[in-house]
């Protein structure tokens, strides 16, 4: 393996930690609240959007560092990850919504819906906390 920054990916991991912690904690109120609650919406995008460009950050580094072919998009870093065995196909999958979900909170921020937002809190921190052991596991056996 090339030069891996530890440091960096360190950062990078606690972060992705520290901004799960606060997603949980919104993903953990009653629908009827969360919803009653702009505040909390917008609070939730702001990390579900760190999460992810945390998350994308890692995987730049890592295809820096490894010589993999450059992505052309944030979803096709994802992929190259796939392409090379670091992670799983539904992961891929996974964050290539994930993607789409960033791209739109960003640009079409009008029609982001409060229920969706929500229901994306409910069923995909768990592909973040996926990412995290994936790539430590990775890291260490190579």
């Amino acid at each position: 393996m090339a030069d891996v920054n530890p440091e960096y990916l360190l950062e990078q991991f606690q972060l992705i930690e520290e901004y799960l912690q606060r997603a949980r904690g919104l993903a953990g109120r009653a629908r009827e609240e969360y919803l009653r609650d702009p505040y909390a919406v917008d609070a939730s995008i702001r990390e579900l959007v760190v999460l992810f460009e945390t998350s994308h950050n890692i995987a730049k580094h890592l295809i820096a560092r490894e010589g993999w072919r450059a992505p052309t998009s944030k979803a096709e870093a994802f992929e190259i990850l796939g392409e090379q065995g670091v992670l799983p196909e539904d992961l891929v999958d996974a964050f290539r919504e994930a993607s789409r979900f960033r791209n739109l909170v960003t640009y079409q921020t009008a029609i982001v819906r409060d229920e969706i937002v929500y229901q994306v809190l409910q069923a995909h921190l768990t592909d973040f906390e996926r990412f995290l052991s994936l790539i430590a596991r990775w890291l260490s056996v190579e």
